[in-house]
């Protein structure tokens, strides 16, 4: 019926019928109807078959009788239900007048009943239109019915696949992966730095990212393939026919391209990045349920290190417990009334004594469960959308504090821990130099320090922040040096002001000849290039000494001094100068 749907009158019937008597009467009623309509005629079964069967041929109406020579005319009716529209109208023409007959047409699919003796030119053209109109009705119903569907199936912001029918899709996967082998992929993907984009720019501008995103991704996939939107930030893929690592890694760094592009929105470029994990099948098994839980865990772990995508490991699967989720919500509190602590450690110089800075260590007691663990509050923290916002508040709470202690410390910085992932950030720089310049603090003294594996995983991007940083003012510290085996290569690349070399070597300083020639090493090198070299985990003095024997003059432990909070810094101060004044005057 597109001519009708066209907005035309045009109709296009089918007369069935061996009677050429009866065929010609038919026709001649049809012309009179008020519509224009082009008829074409069958005298067989046969005829009619190859007519409905002609990929052609459009039909609207068939006016079908029921004595063939060749068969019964009702034999016709799933072919033409099947070739042409199962919302057809049919009519069926007959000599026959019995009632019995009538109802059962009627009951068997045909949509009205006529008697050959009693045909009308008014009749006829009733019967066009209720036809017409049932078939709209129908047609009408049919597509309510699969909008219903699609709705109940699909997103309604990006119109992807929703959860309900990527877990069916992926459970006909796994059945079909069991019965033949065939192997798939499971990706969880979620969004960075989406929160900041519906905070600050709102709700418009984050349907903006996920619907650009969505098209993104579904139009670079095979159709074999199904991305799902599983709501908020979090998307799903299922990857058929990957069957490794590389394959699955190769998806992930296109998708990840994808992603990281730009979006254009109400005259701003709007950027954000992505979290993968990735499982995969038969690797992994064959539960709809483990596939997808072990890829969500291997997308928290891309979230808590540098790497933007992770396949997951049998052996690397854990359970996200319910208080792991509850500590999210405590966190989330405790950052609203400000309820964390920073504890200050000072980095002095082993030789003479001075105190050449701090680095700020959160502290944080819940208030049911007492104190938590600094690296299980940062683990937390880390793989959360929490990160940018404690980050900012730790900022914020750390540079007031320097600010009202600065005058008194004769020079020595402030050294603030950041996550690898703020990196990506495109407001990061701004937001620092904003709150340097907002508590009045001289940014020379301001010391951000990035684990190694910042620098490995990214080394382009960490360069440019690092640059624009220093463009500033502020200067870099890397911690935790040769726990990611960085390539000193690296060294000359990055704007440096010191290396803290990582406390797993200091441990065991004093025994390992492995260590001391690390050192060793790193003392010469650093020596070369004016970095200043710390040594972290300083426990005793023999190892002390011997730092300093080596030329490694710089150091930082519960050795020298345990982390304190702020309120005693100042104390604490007065009290080292006093005791090692004299040993400063001999340096």
């Amino acid at each position: 019926m597109d001519h009708l749907h066209n907005g035309t009158q045009d109709i296009h019937a089918l007369i069935v019928d061996d009677d050429d008597v009866d065929r010609e009467k038919l026709l001649r009623l049809l012309r009179r109807v008020p519509r224009n309509i082009t008829v074409a005629q069958a005298a067989s079964q046969a005829e009619a078959l190859d007519m409905i069967r002609d990929p052609q041929a459009h039909f609207d109406i068939v006016f079908l009788d029921f004595g063939l020579k060749d068969g019964d005319g009702r034999d016709l009716l799933p072919e033409i239900r099947a070739e042409i529209d199962p919302d057809v109208p049919i009519i069926a023409v007959t000599g026959h007048t019995d009632e019995q007959i009538a109802a059962d047409s009627i009951k068997s699919g045909m949509t009205e009943f006529l008697s050959k003796r009693s045909l009308s030119p008014e009749r006829v053209a009733a019967s066009v239109e209720e036809g017409i109109a049932w078939r709209k009705y129908r047609q009408d119903m049919r597509r309510a019915e699969e909008e219903l569907t699609h709705r109940s199936l699909h997103d309604p912001l990006t119109d992807l696949p929703n959860r309900t029918l990527f877990a069916d899709r992926l459970s006909q996967a796994c059945a079909r992966a069991r019965r033949s082998g065939d192997p798939f992929a499971v990706m969880m993907i979620d969004l960075d730095r989406f929160k900041e984009i519906n905070d600050s720019l709102g709700h418009a501008a984050g349907d903006a990212v996920l619907i650009t995103l969505g098209r993104r991704m579904r139009e670079h996939l095979r159709e074999v393939d199904t991305i799902a939107r599983l709501g908020g930030d979090e998307f799903a893929v299922l990857l058929q026919n990957v069957d490794g690592d590389e394959s699955a890694l190769a998806v992930a760094t296109k998708l990840t391209e994808l992603i990281e592009q730009p979006i254009v929105h109400d005259g701003r470029l709007l950027y954000v990045g992505a979290s993968m994990g990735i499982s995969l099948c038969p690797q992994l098994g064959y539960s709809p349920e483990g596939l997808v839980e072990a890829a969500d865990e291997a997308m928290y772990e891309a979230k808590r290190g540098a790497e933007k995508a992770v396949i997951a490991r049998g052996e690397q699967r854990r359970t996200v417990r319910a208080d792991e989720r509850t500590m999210l919500h405590d966190i989330e509190d405790a950052m609203g009334a400000r309820a964390f602590n920073w504890h200050w450690q000072p980095k002095v110089d082993m030789r003479s004594g001075q105190v050449l800075g701090f680095e700020a260590l959160v502290r944080w007691t819940h208030p049911d469960n007492g104190p938590v663990a600094a690296d299980a509050l940062i683990e937390t923290v880390e793989q959360s959308h929490l990160l940018e916002d404690f980050t900012y508040l730790t900022l914020d709470t750390v540079l007031g504090q320097y600010a009202r202690l600065e005058p008194g410390l004769d020079g020595a910085g402030i050294s603030i821990n950041v996550s690898a992932r703020m990196l990506e950030r495109p407001g990061f720089v701004g937001h620092v130099v904003e709150a340097i310049r907002t508590h009045g603090v001289d940014p020379a003294h301001v010391v951000l320090e990035l684990t190694e594996t910042a620098l490995i995983a990214h080394p382009s991007q960490a360069k440019r922040v690092i640059e624009q940083l220093q463009d500033h003012g502020v200067s870099l510290s890397i911690d935790d040096f040769g726990a990611g085996f960085t390539s000193f290569g690296y060294l000359r690349e990055f704007a440096v002001r010191e290396i803290k070399i990582d406390r797993s070597y200091i441990a065991r300083f004093t025994e390992s000849r492995f260590d001391q020639s690390l050192v060793t090493s790193l003392v010469v090198l650093c020596d070369c290039l004016g970095i200043p070299l710390v040594a972290e985990g300083v426990e005793n003095p023999e190892t002390q000494a011997m730092l300093v024997a080596m030329g490694c003059t710089c150091g930082q432990g519960y050795g020298i001094c345990r982390p304190m909070p702020y309120e005693d810094v100042r104390g604490w101060v007065d009290g080292w100068n006093a005791t090692h004044g004299e040993q400063r005057m001999r340096a």
